[in-house]
């Protein structure tokens, strides 16, 4: 980086380090953009996942039942895997995927051309969906930078069961260390683990509490 520009200054701390200069295009030819990755979808990096479809979105598709009602959201929708899989279902008229990384939320956009989505680049825990769904599913994200942190997806939960009827379903996936079972059985009167194995459990919650 000296080589290319002045740098003015720099921070080592945790095993990186952290330089600024001024702006340049000196480093133009550095830039890796979206591309499509060597399964055909649109990925980027440092998107979740960017290599290869996640199995754990897998294992909840798999889990999922035939029908999920017409309005669904999908939250924390990445570069759109979950999504993709969830428009294979019966009866839905309408899908939210709601994602707040620019980066993922644009390769969605490329990845799922079916009319029946509506993009939403917005933070899952505050958005509002135009009217109350009937189901949400999502695959979590634990953390912030390399730190686990499970609030993340004890906030996801806590925002789709303000997004649901009184009839809705919240369906998610989760690594199986992360303690998300006492949130979800507090913000729906009925939940419980209804799939799993080793690495991951699908959790279902239902008739959301007011």
């Amino acid at each position: 980086m000296k080589a290319r520009a002045p740098l003015l200054g720099q921070v080592s701390k945790a095993h990186g380090k952290t330089v600024w200069f001024t702006a340049t295009d000196a480093f133009a030819d550095w830039a890796r953009e979206a591309a499509p990755n060597v399964h055909g979808l649109w990925t980027a990096p440092g998107v979740f996942s960017a290599d290869a479809p996640d199995p754990g979105s897998a294992a909840l598709l798999a889990a999922l039942p035939e029908k999920l009602g017409a309005q669904v959201a999908d939250l924390g929708a990445g570069w759109g895997g979950l999504g993709a899989g969830l428009l294979t279902r019966d009866g839905i008229r309408t899908l939210h995927m709601v994602e707040a990384d620019h980066a993922a939320f644009e390769c969605a956009r490329r990845n799922v051309t079916d009319p029946r989505v509506q993009f939403h680049w917005a933070d899952a825990t505050t958005w509002t969906p135009p009217e109350l769904l009937d189901a949400v599913v999502m695959n979590p994200p634990f953390h912030q930078g390399r730190r686990a942190d499970p609030s993340l997806g004890q906030a996801f939960i806590t925002a789709a069961r303000k997004m649901l009827k009184p009839s809705g379903q919240l369906w998610l996936v989760a690594n199986r260390h992360l303690p998300y079972e006492t949130t979800l059985a507090a913000q729906f009167r009925n939940s419980d683990e209804i799939a799993g194995d080793s690495r991951f459990k699908i959790l279902h919650g239902s008739r959301p509490n007011r």
